[in-house]
């Protein structure tokens, strides 16, 4: 009886055996083809690429992470009329690994949030935005503006599934961060990998070194973008440092690296908006007003020698067409051009179709790029009008209303996550007067991803979280 059961088992496990020997040779024959027509490095290239595939078609959580650290890889390779970013092709890989896994392994969840109001709104306008452009490559802009509400509805399907947590997407997200200003200090040390030199180094105006300097710009495309994601994250991460993180030399330790990082941009916006969001971060946390008039006073005490110091040296200083108020009348003189443009707006990446013809005459054309619009606010009108711009911040205004709300009525990691976020959009709102960093599609999947995480579940009802004891 026991080798009559015993023997159809140990055949079932040979012919196993041989199928997996036949699936061996296969490849066998196929790479050595390969080998025939392809330089060999190509063919492990491309081996080892699918093996990096299959294993991420395996982990959609692994993908998910991928694309938060491939956020700020901002450069784009254009192929043919479309151009695309490495963090997008993570994004689409990602959305079609996680919809496989729902379908077939039946992994379904509610995507259901309170933001869903808000994100078929933001939807139906940026669409029609890109739809009606004057560019040729509106919907494209569209797309990639989509692809930061496929990122919030990713992160709500993998925490409700249970293949991410809250904090797991927290510890990526500072990874990323502190690897960006790694690369940036490297950068700015060596000049290896950085496109940008001035004379604003902090050691030359106090007379102990050279102010000629290189900015450290990471993985972005400019040194702008890496200070202005740097600030941005580090005042997410310092209300969860001071009120949830038991270890708090090593973070203070991180911080200072991710700080450290934000100095060697040499981004004077960045750090302004670091500044407003401090100021609003000590008033926040005091019990009373007056408590919050002492801390803010005596933060402002501390840094205004600084400012004063550096306000009267060529450090603020911006050289010919880098003028602000001057590059703003360009994008007033697109908007006011017709009543189509002011309500309307020009559409998705009209800015070089709407704005381009008011530049000044004596400008040469490989200066075109100097004269975009360094705020975000009126290039927000200039693609998508007054009512777009309104939708939009409208938006923007509710979340820290909302988010503001939030920190005052719940508690635990609700109550300080919510702060981290309204603290966070103060410094979107002021650095924004001055620049235009945040216009950009991977701000977007930045903002919803962290979105995400505070609007995929509900707390209990319960006293706030002390936050100023």
């Amino acid at each position: 009886m026991t080798t009559m059961i015993a023997e159809p088992v140990s055949l079932r496990n040979r012919s196993q055996d041989w199928r997996w020997v036949g699936i061996f040779l296969l490849v066998s024959a196929l790479l050595g083809l390969g080998l025939m027509v392809i330089p060999a490095y190509w063919v492990m290239a491309a081996l080892i690429g699918l093996v990096a595939l299959g294993y991420l078609a395996l982990n959609p959580d692994k993908v998910f992470y991928l694309a938060i650290f491939t956020i700020p890889f901002t450069d784009r390779v254009r192929v043919l009329p479309i151009s695309f970013s490495l963090n997008e092709l993570v994004i689409l890989y990602c959305a079609v690994v996680c919809f496989l896994h729902m379908v077939l392994r039946r992994r379904w969840a509610s995507l259901r949030t309170g933001l869903d109001a808000w994100l078929v709104v933001l939807t139906i306008m940026f669409f029609l935005a890109g739809y009606f452009s004057e560019s040729d490559s509106g919907l494209l802009g569209f797309f990639k503006i989509f692809e930061g509400i496929i990122m919030y509805y990713l992160a709500v399907w993998l925490i409700r599934t249970h293949q991410i947590t809250r904090a797991t997407v927290i510890k990526a997200l500072l990874i990323t961060t502190l690897s960006q200003a790694l690369l940036g200090i490297f950068q700015s040390l060596t000049g290896i990998g950085a496109n940008f030199h001035s004379n604003r180094g902090y050691l030359g105006y106090l007379g102990l070194g050279s102010s000629s300097v290189w900015h450290g710009r990471g993985t972005t495309w400019h040194f702008n973008t890496l200070g202005n994601f740097l600030a941005t994250n580090l005042l997410i991460f310092m209300p969860i440092y001071l009120y949830l993180v038991k270890r708090k030399k090593w973070g203070l330790f991180l911080g200072g690296i991710i700080m450290l990082g934000l100095i060697t941009t040499y981004s004077r916006g960045s750090l302004l908006g670091l500044a407003s969001g401090v100021i609003f971060f000590l008033a926040a946390v005091q019990s009373d007003w007056k408590r919050a008039i002492l801390f803010v006073g005596a933060f402002i005490l501390l840094v205004m020698p600084v400012v004063l110091f550096f306000s009267n040296s060529s450090y603020v200083e911006t050289v010919g067409f880098n003028d602000r108020l001057y590059i703003w009348q360009v994008p007033i003189a697109a908007i006011t051009s017709s009543d189509k443009a002011f309500w309307l707006g020009s559409g998705l990446n009209s800015y070089s179709v709407a704005a381009w013809p008011y530049i000044p005459a004596w400008v040469p054309p490989e200066q075109f790029q100097n004269w975009f619009a360094h705020n975000f606010y009126l290039l927000t009108v200039v693609e998508v009008g007054v009512i777009g711009a309104i939708i939009f911040f409208g938006f923007l205004i509710w979340l820290w209303i909302d988010t503001w709300r939030k920190y005052k009525m719940w508690h635990g990691f609700m109550s300080v996550y919510s702060l981290s976020i309204s603290v966070a959009l103060v410094t979107v709102f002021f650095v924004s007067i001055f620049d235009h960093t945040f216009a950009a599609p991977h701000f977007k999947v930045f903002l919803f991803l962290i979105l995400g995480l505070l609007y995929v579940k509900r707390p209990s009802n319960g006293q706030r979280f002390q936050v100023e004891s």
